[in-house]
């Protein structure tokens, strides 16, 4: 018997749902998308260039002040992008929610005296 293929799944539906269902829904997913890529794209720059820098040593303190210099940075990148992210996420949060309510949530004024 044949083996099953599993079939392919396309973010396409997932993005058409998201804009027809909220477009803040979607230009906030695109814009962290937009975000996680281009770090993603910088880090593998600059590790490509550690990379021919540490390979270009030619003594161990060298190497040694190459590595704790990169390992620094990239910590302290990383740690900048969790803020950036969480920061987008919790903006995409309140423009998404902005103007819903619960239909149990109670106003003030609507308790009879």
């Amino acid at each position: 018997m044949p083996k099953s293929i599993p079939p392919k799944i396309s973010p396409a539906p997932m993005a058409a749902a998201l804009t027809a269902f909220n477009p803040a829904t979607a230009q906030a997913w695109m814009e962290i998308t937009t975000e996680c890529t281009r770090f993603a794209m910088d880090r593998v720059q600059k590790d490509f260039s550690a990379q021919r820098a540490m390979m270009a040593c030619t003594s161990p303190t060298e190497l040694m002040t190459l590595q704790s210099s990169y390992c620094r940075d990239a910590a302290q990148e990383y740690a900048d992008q969790a803020t950036r992210m969480v920061e987008m996420m919790t903006r995409a949060t309140a423009q998404v929610t902005e103007g819903i309510a619960s239909p149990t949530s109670r106003k003030y004024d609507d308790i009879p005296l």
